[in-house]
């Protein structure tokens, strides 16, 4: 080693040896673990998102088929409710005109699942049209119902109200029921694509 004013002069790259002599071969296996090493996190790191991605497409699309069975189920039994409420008129058209003999609250359509879809960001999977169109269904019940309720008596305006739910539940049950099956076989579909 040399001084100069009082300093020790170092060789720049003396930690690259070992023992004084150069020590290549170490370092350049150190270099391809490290790159290797970069490269194994980055493909695993980029195989691990496509299954994360995946995992999260596949929950979507279930949670989705689900809901849809279930939001399929409840409007089935609803239009066969709406079915048997038209049948029933004509049997006694007063249970509907007189509070007295069957409370109003027995002519209510069963709507847990539609309610529940509110709070549900699932609910945005399902198709518009469907929705759309089970919404209009369950309005122009309502409508209808709200037609009957008024009148003391079976008249005219009674007669087109019933008629209007009957034809209501044909509509919903061949256009609604129909869209909701294709849109589940649509997503069953989707399902075993994402599966392979």
């Amino acid at each position: 080693m040399r001084f100069i004013s009082g300093r020790a002069i170092v060789k720049p790259f003396r930690f690259l040896s070992i023992g004084g002599k150069p020590n290549l071969e170490f370092w350049f296996t150190q270099a391809v673990i490290l790159l290797s090493t970069m490269l194994g996190v980055y493909l695993a790191s980029f195989a691990g998102f496509e299954i994360a991605v995946n995992f999260d497409r596949y929950q979507r699309l279930s949670d989705a088929r689900n809901l849809e069975i279930s939001l399929r189920a409840e409007v089935s039994d609803n239009i066969t409710k709406v079915e048997q409420w038209v049948i029933s008129y004509k049997d006694g058209p007063m249970l509907w005109h007189d509070s007295r003999f069957a409370p109003r609250e027995s002519y209510k359509l069963e709507d847990v699942i539609w309610l529940t879809m509110r709070n549900s960001s699932t609910t945005f999977e399902l198709a518009p049209e469907t929705l759309t169109s089970i919404r209009r269904f369950y309005s122009a019940v309502e409508q209808n119902k709200t037609v009957l309720f008024q009148q003391t008596q079976s008249n005219a305006l009674a007669k087109k109200a019933i008629k209007n739910m009957a034809l209501v539940a044909k509509e919903a049950r061949t256009e609604i029921l129909g869209k909701m099956d294709d849109d589940i076989v649509r997503l069953d579909a989707e399902l075993k694509k994402v599966l392979d």
